[in-house]
This record gives structure tokens, sequence and C-alpha cells, in this order.
């Protein structure tokens, strides 16, 4: 089952580096991790996204509680919490032609915005939740080949969380 734990902790140098060996150590397998600073600069929270049992979701939290830098921990439930991904996708252009109406409307259903075009590229910013970005990744490579396009890149943020209310 997938788990998205929230960390806080005081920002030192290689707190990301104890967590992540932590995790591997213990036997999980990260499959997305974000970091970033909060309001105070001297704190930092960090998203890690694991699958575990619930007994090996409460090791985890267990091990990580202990650990010198760390401030709180806890896992997010998906209906307590507010999950988003970022995604940036680059297209090309095959041969001569120009990109099809299809994907400024796929842009427009998904409130995707593009960010950058060239001659024979394009780059777009898609923000939601990862069954919406695969969903929109899905939509675009059904249909590449029909619409004179190719997708050259993908680079995903990976999860990053904060539960809901007070």
């Amino acid at each position: 089952m997938k788990n998205v734990i929230s960390i806080v902790v005081k920002n030192n140098s290689s707190v990301l580096a104890r967590i992540s060996s932590l995790f591997g150590r213990r036997g999980f397998n990260i499959d997305s991790l974000s970091v970033s600073a909060t309001d105070d600069p001297h704190i930092s929270r960090i998203t890690v996204v694991a699958q575990s049992d619930e007994s090996g979701l409460a090791q985890i939290i267990s091990q990580t509680k202990k650990l010198q830098e760390t401030i709180s921990v806890q896992a997010l439930e998906e209906n307590k919490s507010v999950y988003r991904e970022l995604s940036l996708v680059k297209i090309l252009t095959v041969g001569d032609k120009f990109f099809d109406k299809f994907v400024i409307e796929q842009c427009d259903k998904f409130g995707a915005i593009v960010v950058d075009v060239t001659e024979k590229s394009m780059i777009i910013e898609l923000t939601g939740t990862s069954d919406k970005i695969d969903l929109f990744m899905a939509t675009l490579s059904d249909n590449q080949s029909d619409k004179g396009f190719k997708i050259s890149k993908v680079c995903r943020t990976g999860i990053t969380a904060i539960e809901r209310g007070v």
C-alpha cells in the first residue's frame, strides 16, 4: 500500500541522507521524495512516498522519530490531506508539421500551461494529483503518432502533501 509520510526536521546538513538511508536499511523503497524549507529557514518538510503495510509504516515512523533532527513525523491520509505533483513535458513536432490543436485542447482540458515554445518543441507544465498527471500523459501518449508530435522528455517531482484543517 502506498504511504505518504510527512517529516518535519531541523534543516541540518546530511539530514536528508540520514532519513533516506534509514528507509533503505529497513528495506523500504522510496517511490518519491520532496524536500523544501518551511516558513522557518531552519526547518524543512520532507514528503516521502513508500510502499509498506501497516506494521512497516509504524516501524518506519517510529525509527524516523528517533533521529536527532526529527521534529515530527506523520502518515498523511489521502482523504484528510492535499497531495500535489508537478510535471514538465517536452514534446517535439514530427517532420515538417506544426503542433496540432489537439495538444492545446488537452492542456486546456487538464489545466496545463505551455511554459516554452520554439518552432519544433513545446514544454508543458501540469500540476495536480498523480492520477491526473498519469491520465494527461496517457492521453498524449495514445495520440502522439496520429497528431504529429512525440513526447521527448518527462520530468515529475513526485508527491508533496500537507494535511487539511488546523
